[in-house]
């Protein structure tokens, strides 16, 4: 039940707008703090059905929300005061809008009379997220002109636009003064008219979305007469129906390349018809020597860019991209045709089709060999991901950084277990940056186990979160820093040759972070440099219910010797 805060204009505004956003089952707001906004901060706070989180950092904020979009696929509300404060927003917003997240972003702003005579504190507030969200509602200051039911209305419809079309949306709401509890009057009929409209227990104008796929004549004479198809899994933010998606995939048996990024890839073995990732130069090979003749691409981007070469190299392998957003994903140039459904509608058509593929390549003896290489080596980033995806014995929600840690996750293949691990990443835009504060909002979404996997650079590029963390400090997290000392990936592609600029590239450094992390009470700190330290902390991790950091020291020389090696690995 919401308390209606009726003391001036602004505060009622604030209570209807608020209460319009329960009413529509947005319920989490994630609070900047500030003064001008005060009138949202109050409503969140006395609305019984709203949960409000607070931080300092409004970026570090803004990628906490999107963490929480993330895990639970419903929009979730971002608030901030006037000026610089919604700059701060907009790394998470461009995630957000790439990686199909409904956020609903509330700036508060001051009045046009104050905008438009440079007064403190204000800028154009209307146009800076515009090529970044599906949706603008430029609201006018707070007045008796525009109807309660009119505002909620507006409200409304700008939440369904998030849900609908699963991206960000904008709502920037001008404040006059008084801002705080100050009484101004209200007059008793606009006062009377607001107050029904918080007894109606329905949104004022509620959507909904739906969009099933039926075969029909053409697709399914093209996937009929497919006689070596491949099943290309990609890029996708809907986790919350992750086990529907791993049931329909493992009905359809025929060869399948289930990028990370999915989610979902380590629920999969060679023995469930998995491929490894085109990004080992062995399998690019094997398929030049024996090609599909259609590609069903469901999803969103690879993290493997040779499989976009692969299609340049072979315009004339048919591929059919299946995708619930109208967008023009084509990194390759080489969609043929573009269905725009739920996709597990369309899977289930397709198992109902009963496809098969001949003949099948057998990866196993080229897996173990590159897995042998792994193990009998010293440390690295392939030993890492190898380890920490085979030593997960517990569910976990694991949260991979992006440049060399996402790369090597997705290049790891299980050739006989599965692994009870769902899988996120910020790979919308692929930045660097909030990766402490992500995982705090997936935190915020449920209690099961979390793992953070990410870089030193990408760890220095959010240390604010560190004072977030202290709100998770019973829960069960294990973040692993690599540390290579900076920028590890640019050693491992042909720009290493060229070492008279290279320190541009690389962010070098000689840090470590034992005093830092040290100094939080909250966290336990521990450095390791062999394998056998490394899988026995990460092991006895998973079963503590604290916040673990694991700094893992990188030989970058050793780190590059062990990815040459698994280069020399033949089929």
């Amino acid at each position: 039940m919401s308390n209606i805060l009726n003391e001036n204009i602004s505060r009622l505004w604030a209570s209807m707008i608020v209460d319009e956003f329960a009413k529509n089952d947005v319920r989490d707001f994630y609070c900047a703090p500030g003064m001008r906004n005060a009138p949202i901060l109050a409503a969140s706070f006395y609305n019984e059905s709203i949960t409000p989180y607070s931080f300092i950092d409004e970026r570090a904020l803004s990628f906490r929300a999107l963490g929480k979009a993330k895990k639970e696929q419903n929009p979730v509300a971002l608030t901030c005061t006037s000026g610089t404060a919604m700059a701060n927003f907009l790394p998470a917003v461009i995630e957000a809008y790439r990686s199909n997240l409904p956020l609903i972003i509330i700036t508060a702003d001051r009045p046009i009379e104050l905008v438009k005579i440079d007064a403190n504190q204000t800028i154009n507030q209307i146009d800076i997220f515009k090529e970044f969200c599906c949706y603008t509602l430029a609201l006018e200051a707070p007045s008796e002109a525009l109807t309660p039911k009119r505002l909620r209305t507006l409200i409304a419809t700008a939440i369904g636009r998030a849900k609908a079309h699963q991206r960000p949306v904008h709502i920037n709401l001008p404040f006059r003064e008084p801002i705080d509890a100050t009484p101004e009057l209200i007059s008793e009929s606009y006062l009377e008219s607001a107050k029904e409209t918080f007894h109606n227990s329905l949104s004022k104008n509620k959507t909904y979305f739906f969009n099933n796929f039926k075969l029909n004549a053409e697709l399914e004479d093209l996937l009929k007469s497919a006689t070596s198809p491949l099943l290309v899994f990609g890029k996708f933010d809907k986790q919350a129906n992750g086990q529907d998606y791993i049931k329909a995939l493992k009905e359809i048996d025929i060869p399948k390349y289930i990028d990370v990024t999915s989610g979902i890839k380590y629920h999969f073995n060679l023995e469930d018809n998995l491929n490894p990732s085109f990004d080992h130069s062995e399998v690019f090979e094997a398929y030049q020597r024996s090609k599909p003749d259609l590609i069903i691409h469901i999803g969103g981007r690879l993290v493997s860019k040779h499989y976009y070469r692969y299609q340049e190299l072979n315009p004339q392998i048919k591929i059919i991209h299946v995708t619930d957003f109208d967008e023009d994903h084509d990194p390759g140039f080489s969609n043929n045709i573009k269905v725009i459904c739920n996709p597990l509608s369309f899977l289930a058509e397709v198992k109902n089709l009963g496809l098969n593929s001949s003949p099948v390549i057998n990866w196993k003896t080229f897996t173990n060999a590159k897995r042998d290489i792994i193990e009998e080596n010293e440390i690295s980033f392939p030993y890492l991901s190898k380890n920490i995806v085979e030593k997960t014995d517990v569910e976990i929600d694991l949260l991979i950084g992006n440049s060399t840690a996402i790369r090597s996750f997705d290049l790891y293949i299980s050739a006989d277990s599965h692994y009870p691990i769902t899988v996120f990443s910020n790979r919308g835009v692929s930045g660097i940056e909030g990766f402490n504060a992500t995982l705090c909002g997936l935190c915020d979404a449920d209690d099961k186990a979390k793992v953070l996997v990410l870089g030193d650079i990408s760890f220095m590029h959010d240390l604010n979160s560190l004072y977030m963390l202290k709100e998770m400090k019973d829960k069960n997290i294990t973040i692993i820093i690599v540390n290579n000392k900076g920028g590890g990936i640019f050693e491992l592609l042909p720009v290493a040759k060229e070492r008279d600029f290279l320190h541009l590239l690389t962010t070098p450094h000689t840090n470590n972070f034992t005093d830092l992390l040290r100094a939080f009470d909250y966290i336990e700190y521990t450095k390791v440099q062999k394998k056998i330290e490394f899988n026995a902390i990460y092991s006895k991790a998973l079963k503590q219910n604290k916040i673990n950091f694991i700094e893992v020291e990188l030989n970058e020389e050793i780190n590059k010797a062990v990815y040459d090696k698994l280069k020399t690995v033949k089929m």
